[in-house]
């Protein structure tokens, strides 16, 4: 299967390069011959072996990418090819089997493992407590804040206390301590946690744990070793099974078979509202909402000019700055104003310094007469008012789309130690934030640049669409699609701008006036822009500006990204899956922009994570005869050895007594005696001969009354920390493995997938692969703070998930959708501020919405804040107390 699959994809490269020159190529004018093009089949000239397992976005294994690179390496004319199907299944499944023994030399072990359970109570540091569960240990780290908390639950309860780690219970709503249960080897390390933990129990009912004892353990067909020791064990356990009903589920359904509810209600105010009515000045009165305005206006023409002395001579007489009104008055004129627009930079022109100044003006009234305009606006002198400084700033791209044309004035700063030339000076205007939007609003299709020192009269010229790949090299191919945007020339939506223009912004420098400053110059290049407001960070001003905007529910679409690191900032907006913001369609809505960088929610569905243990599942399988029957039989075996034994041993007390009374007496009663003790025993061997075959059928028929396939199940979610191989897990929920469980496909970055020999795709063991075992192995060292390894099982669609997370989520919000699966978002629980705070993002298959609940609003964080929160090491002393 490997084989005949890259021999395709060489075979569609070859052909692509055969006919390459039917789309382009390298043809030069003049030339007498086409361009020749290599083929892979010529292994003289074969170029260096760039092929597909080399795509990192392709996961392949180590005999995957070895097979592939001997087929290129043979060339590919003709690989072998098997010639019937049961021969492409054996040569398959060899090369699966080969995969699975030599992938990194990591041997996977697919037994179910031992767990210890209940041994765990002759731990020095397990705890005993009457609630559930009983045994535990206490946190290692605890929170060094000292002040206390107060919370406010959806039952209206009240609790205080202490910051500790804590969740809002499905049973009742209250806000209770969080036990996570972990692995043995995690359970038993030395604890660096802040919650507390516990072991992982086996849950199944007794009577199915009895029953698979026997086939727990893997076992080699070939051996008979292995076949006598599962014998052994099912000698006991058929007669303990003698008096357990096997097969009949009293499992308790639990929420209507939905899964489990998450019980949070919202009881705060929003700083900034969608609807003002909920804001907490308006106390719900439209009157409050007629008397304030949630945008500011746009600004129709320049507050400020600088107006040329005789602007129709060609010669410098100087400029007059005064107000548009003033002037207007004076001259007696409403007439539209043309003026030109001055774009500089602090860095080359100093405010302090009067001579910097002087030669800016001297240049830009240059500028000005050079364009034919009576007046010019710059920064420097059209902003005097110190009250309406700050609206000034955030209006200048008003000013800039009412301009007729804009120049730019560069050059040495006048403390400078050396020269740089027209094009340096250019490069380092271009990488200041401020200047990024004027060249976009700009009129004209070429721009240009009036170096300070340099000929006035001839000054550089810059086609307007060279600038991204002659002035923005840092960020080319990005800014060159907004200049095309803003040219009519390329259409983006209004999510692609405001995504393209805020990387922009992010990627040049700035003097930072306000935290919110780089949302505020992305305001000047959208209809509508807020009210500036000092008090609010980066993301608050960025999620009140995509508030008011139509900016096709950006905030929605955000909140289902995964970063791909864990401190990566808001608005680096890459998802670890590869995927856009326009791939993404939002199931929710914000409703509005809360405290410490959170947004309130409304309209997702959300479930709870159990992590303090598993419970039985309920589940419903359909009737059939053979399994009946085999329940029957199975029953039958221990009763039948059991009537055998008691026959053969009353016939031999029978034939004992009965040779007794032969010696003294030759009646016909001693032989009936005989003869009765030997019918005894006869039928007692046939019952124990029968019973030992159905004995030895026992394997077999366990695997029909336990097998069989789940039409229906308990829909929940579990979790514990670290790593198991799934017949561990289904044996500790449903009492034995039997292959319901599988591993997501692509349910989280750590999942790994494969296609098997009928072309299907199945999900792969995720330790697998070399670097999420390394991440397993490094998560059982780590300290608070840093990443952990946690397995999630969904019992509805019976699939486990192995993720990464810095704290135990105890929640699972459904935001969004992408590539026909919807983004949870796994969150933990900030109690102390009723903050849900995102710590990664699974994709779980759409029916999923099929068994869970709507939840209200809630208060949503997408990283969780470390201040005030960092934990300090206990006293051991006081961890045995």
């Amino acid at each position: 299967m490997g084989n005949r699959q890259h021999h395709r994809i060489i075979t569609g490269v070859v052909m692509y390069r055969q006919n390459s020159s039917a789309h382009g190529g390298g043809y030069v004018p003049g030339q007498q011959s086409p361009p020749s093009y290599p083929s892979y089949s010529q292994s003289s000239q074969r170029p260096s072996q760039q092929h597909p397992s080399t795509t990192p976005e392709i996961y392949q294994t180590s005999s995957q990418a070895a097979c592939q690179s001997q087929i290129i390496s043979r060339g590919v004319s003709s690989p072998p090819q098997p010639s019937s199907l049961s021969e492409k299944r054996a040569w398959t499944s060899a090369a699966e089997d080969s995969e699975v023994r030599e992938y990194n030399d990591i041997p996977i072990s697919k037994k179910s493992v031992h767990l210890k359970g209940a041994l765990h109570f002759f731990d020095g540091e397990t705890k005993f407590r009457f609630k559930w569960p009983h045994l535990y240990q206490l946190p290692a780290f605890q929170y060094d804040t000292p002040h206390s908390f107060r919370h406010r639950d959806s039952m209206m309860r009240v609790y205080t206390g202490p910051v500790d780690d804590r969740y809002l219970s499905p049973w009742d709503g209250h806000l209770a301590k969080l036990h996570v249960q972990a692995t043995d080897g995690l359970y038993d390390s030395h604890g660096t946690t802040t919650w507390r933990r516990t072991y992982i129990r086996n849950v199944a009912p007794w009577n199915v744990r009895i029953a698979t004892w026997p086939i727990d353990s893997a076992i080699d067909a070939e051996s008979w070793k292995d076949w006598a020791i599962v014998l052994l064990k099912f000698i006991p356990c058929s007669f303990l099974l003698t008096f357990f009903v096997l097969g009949k589920d009293t499992v308790v359904i639990r929420d209507h078979l939905r899964f489990a509810p998450f019980p949070y209600k919202f009881h705060g105010y929003l700083k900034v509202a969608r609807n003002q009515l909920e804001s907490a000045y308006s106390r719900g009165s439209p009157r409050a909402i007629q008397r304030t305005s949630a945008s500011v206006n746009r600004l129709l023409r320049p507050r400020y000019l600088c107006f040329l002395e005789r602007p129709e001579d060609d010669q410098m007489h100087g400029v007059n700055t005064m107000a548009v009104s003033t002037w207007q008055t004076q001259h007696h004129t409403d007439q539209m104003l043309n003026y030109l627009f001055i774009a500089y930079s602090t860095e080359h022109f100093n405010h302090s310094s009067a001579d910097d100044l002087e030669a800016l003006h001297q240049i830009a009234e240059r500028a000005a007469r050079d364009a034919k305009l009576p007046a010019y606006w710059i920064a420097c002198s059209c902003m005097p008012d110190v009250s309406e400084v700050e609206n000034d700033v955030y209006r200048i791209s008003d000013v800039m789309r009412g301009a007729e044309a804009m120049v730019i004035v560069v050059g040495n700063p006048a403390s400078a130690t050396h020269t740089s030339t027209t094009a340096d000076l250019l490069k380092q205007w271009g990488r200041r934030m401020w200047t990024f939007p004027e060249v976009l609003l700009s009129q004209k299709n070429e721009v240009k640049v009036y170096t300070r020192g340099g000929k006035l009269g001839s000054p550089m010229i810059v086609p307007k669409k060279q600038f991204a790949a002659e002035v923005w090299a840092i960020d080319a191919t990005v800014s060159r699609q907004l200049i095309d945007h803003y040219d009519g020339t390329l259409h983006l939506s209004r999510l692609e701008l405001v995504v393209l223009a805020l990387l922009c912004l992010q990627a040049r420098q700035t003097t930072q006036y306000l935290p919110g400053d780089h949302s505020y110059a992305l305001m000047g290049l959208l209809r509508l822009r807020p009210q500036v407001d000092n008090t609010d960070s980066a993301f608050q001003a960025f999620a009140r500006l995509s508030l008011i905007n139509d900016s096709d529910l950006l905030l929605e679409r955000l909140i289902c990204t995964l970063p791909k690191k864990p401190n990566q900032p808001w608005h680096d907006m890459t998802d670890a899956y590869g995927s856009s913001l326009w791939d993404i369609y939002p199931d929710c809505q914000v409703a509005g922009v809360g405290e410490d960088d959170t947004v309130v929610i409304d309209g997702a569905y959300a479930t709870s994570i159990r992590w303090k243990a598993f419970h039985r599942i309920w589940y419903f399988r359909r009737f059939t005869w053979k399994r009946w029957f085999s329940w029957k039989l199975l029953h039958c075996a221990s009763w039948l050895v059991l009537i055998g034994i008691i026959l053969m041993g009353t016939g031999g007390s029978m034939a004992g007594a009965g040779a007794a009374s032969s010696s003294f007496s030759y009646s016909s009663y001693a032989y009936y005696d005989i003869s009765a003790a030997t019918m005894y025993v006869g039928v007692g061997v046939l019952f124990f001969l029968l019973g030992g075959v159905l004995w030895l059928m026992a394997p077999r028929l366990l695997t029909i009354i336990l097998g069989g396939k789940f039409w229906n199940t308990q829909a929940a979610v579990f979790g514990f920390e670290g790593y198991l191989n799934l017949a561990t897990i289904e044996r500790s929920i449903f009492g034995g493995s039997f292959g319901r469980l599988s591993w997501s496909t692509n349910g989280s970055p750590l999942s790994r997938h494969m296609k098997n020999e009928f072309g299907e795709c199945v999900g792969l063991d995720p330790t697998e692969d070399h670097d999420v075992r390394t991440l397993v192995d490094q998560a059982k060292k780590v300290g608070p703070g840093e990443q952990r390894i946690f397995t999630l099982i969904d019992t509805y669609s019976m699939t486990v998930t192995l993720i990464q997370a810095i704290r135990p989520p105890v929640a699972l919000v459904i935001c969004g959708s992408e590539g026909g699966m919807k983004r949870a978002v796994a969150c933990s629980y900030d109690w102390t501020s009723s903050t849900l705070y995102r710590e990664t993002v699974i994709r779980m298959p759409t029916t999923t919405l099929n068994r869970m609940d709507r939840v209200p609003r809630l208060k949503f964080g997408l990283q969780r804040p470390v201040d005030g929160v960092a934990p300090r090491r206990l006293n051991r002393e006081h961890l045995n107390g």
